[in-house]
């Protein structure tokens, strides 16, 4: 994975803020994905989310904090507060099983979906299929 100079900037300007190293961002039009180790998610976020805020109002962008794990099922697991059924791995595919109320919680918010699946592609090398 590369990161080009705005993504090395904005993680930049996290870890001034929050004090946290960001793995990877992602930029949108409106709004910018942070990847940071799990146990830090809580700190790039702070109290009363305020290093969020402080971001914001920098970026003049939405801020998204989406933690790491070493399983990468465990990021769409927390990202969406969501239950996992079956989870298979293999040939650069996570397939993921979903009941249906985990399924509508998760295609509800198509925009967080895509943003995720974007980050596993580049830190996972991993393509996620929901069943």
């Amino acid at each position: 994975m590369k990161l080009n100079m705005d993504e090395i900037l904005l993680i930049n300007a996290l870890a001034r803020v929050a004090n946290v190293n960001a793995k990877d961002c992602l930029v949108g039009d409106h709004i910018v994905s942070y990847l940071v180790k799990g146990s830090e998610v809580g700190k790039a976020i702070g109290k009363k989310a305020i290093n969020v805020k402080e971001l914001e109002k920098k970026l003049n962008k939405r801020i998204e904090i989406i933690g790491f794990e070493t399983k990468p099922e465990e990021v769409i697991k927390k990202t969406f507060e969501i239950e996992l059924g079956e989870v298979k791995q293999k040939k650069g595919r996570l397939i993921i099983g979903l009941d249906n109320t985990n399924k509508k919680k998760v295609l509800s918010n198509s925009s967080r979906l895509r943003r995720v699946k974007e980050l596993m592609k580049r830190n996972y090398d991993l393509e996620v299929i929901l069943k």
